[in-house]
């Protein structure tokens, strides 16, 4: 068809009136037979329960759920110390806005420098291990005699069996978030005050 031919034809079609009579369906017409969305998933649902399927997952669910709750991710990348090394962590941050107590007077003013360790009475120690290694359970087993103000924060192994293993709490660096913040590549590690700056340790076990 020529392109004169195809515009004389477009022009002729959207000339016709609106009324134009109704020509009848070509073809034959036939139901729409594809199941309803959520009738198959509610079907696909029920198959897995009478299966036990549904069941099984579930199980394994609470399963993943109960390990990582007693077991989380290790904290990435940190070794066994093998000399001692000390590093110091200055807490000072500097203030974003003015902050006010609940009756309104300034605690502190919008780009003051504020150290914490100023304002806060901290005299706590704080020990990261990993609970997997005898060596250092041992190690902090022994620093605790005789301390009454500290805290045992995992790095990697069994929450419930480190805090049997040693008779006390213990804690676990979720998504080594202490760990990047004080700096420390090696454990374990002794944390406490020094003047107006926390003293991270890291500690050769021989």
């Amino acid at each position: 068809m020529t392109k004169r031919l195809a515009v004389i034809l477009l022009a002729g079609f959207l000339s016709m009136p609106a009324g134009a009579k109704e020509l009848g369906t070509i073809g034959h017409l036939f139901p729409i037979t594809e199941p309803d969305l959520l009738t198959f998933i509610a079907q696909r649902l029920q198959d897995m329960k009478d299966s036990g399927e549904m069941a099984r997952m579930q199980r394994e669910t609470e399963a993943r759920v109960k390990a990582h709750a007693v077991r989380p991710t290790p904290v990435a990348g940190l070794t066994p110390a093998k000399t001692d090394r000390t590093l110091h962590y200055d807490p000072t941050f500097t203030v974003r806005e003015t902050l006010r107590d609940m009756q309104g007077n300034v605690i502190a003013r919008e780009g003051d420098s504020v150290n914490p360790l100023d304002k806060v009475l901290f005299s706590e120690t704080l020990y990261f291990i990993d609970g997997d290694n005898p060596a250092q359970m041992a190690w902090v087993k022994k620093q605790l005699t005789g301390q009454v103000n500290f805290k045992i924060i995992l790095v990697n192994g069994n929450i419930r069996d480190t805090s049997y293993a040693l008779d006390e709490p213990v804690y676990f660096d979720q998504y080594g978030t202490l760990t990047t913040k004080f700096g420390f590549e090696h454990t374990p590690v002794r944390i406490s005050r020094d003047n107006r700056m926390l003293k991270v340790e890291e500690v050769a076990l021989k």
